[in-house]
């Protein structure tokens, strides 16, 4: 027998789902270009959750739509200027500011965008992730970055694959899953600014980890094309390569 508790219970994820989509279509009637791009960018950390998109689908997908956008354009639409002003004064890596201005299209359980500002010379420590999609685009500066891919835990440390080592600048995306240049290591060669957008708890029956940091700088060479490099904490890896 339907009760109004049953009821309510059993369309209470269809009532988040419509109230995701009206949330979107609403967004959509007064977007940018950047701000469409954005959209679409969510909407595909959805379909990867689902099944739909395979991780490096959604990497070459948020990296299409992010190159398509004007770098003065998604400085308007996450409203740089305002988190630039409020910007954490940090000792060492990168501040980091979550974008406010695209909360009410982050309905996904996961997703979020964020801004790294760098002074010269400082570096977002190595690290690797786990169960999550992210890209990044240059808003300002210039950056060396260095891909692998994850192999394998090992000893404990993570065998890695090097893949890409360069420079990037306004307007050059770069982009991370399980599948493809997982671990990444940002130094900042100028003053500079990073957008990230990202979908975590693709699998939301694995348990979330925290981003491991690496000690690439101790790695040692497996084989012709494998290194191994060590864990680090947090702490010890600011202290090391944030600068």
């Amino acid at each position: 027998m339907w009760t109004r508790r049953t009821f309510l219970g059993g369309s209470g994820t269809l009532a988040l789902a419509l109230l995701s989509r009206v949330r979107l279509a609403h967004a959509r009637s007064r977007e940018t270009p950047s701000l469409a791009a954005l959209t679409r960018a969510i909407e595909y950390g959805r379909q990867l959750r689902t099944g739909s998109l395979q991780n490096t689908e959604w990497q070459d997908r948020v990296e299409e739509e992010l190159k398509s956008c004007s770098v003065e354009e998604l400085a308007k639409a996450v409203a740089l200027g305002k988190l630039r002003r409020a910007q954490p004064n940090v000792k060492r890596g990168a501040g980091i500011m979550r974008v406010r201005t695209t909360r009410p299209l982050l309905t996904e359980e996961g997703s979020d965008m964020k801004v790294f500002f760098f002074k010269k010379e400082r570096s977002d420590p190595p690290h690797c992730h786990f169960n999550l999609v992210a890209a990044h685009i240059v808003l300002e500066g210039k950056f060396r970055v260095r891909h692998y891919d994850r192999v394998r835990e090992q000893d404990g440390g993570v065998v890695l694959r090097p893949t890409r080592d360069r420079i990037v600048g306004p307007g050059d995306v770069t982009s991370i899953s399980d599948d493809r240049d997982n671990a990444h290591w940002r130094y900042a060669e100028t003053d500079g600014i990073l957008l990230d957008v990202q979908q975590g708890r693709i699998d939301p029956t694995i348990p979330i980890r925290k981003r491991q940091m690496l000690d690439l700088n101790a790695a040692t060479k497996v084989s012709d094309d494998l290194i191994w490099a060590p864990h680090m904490t947090n702490s010890s890896a600011l202290r090391k390569y944030g600068k």
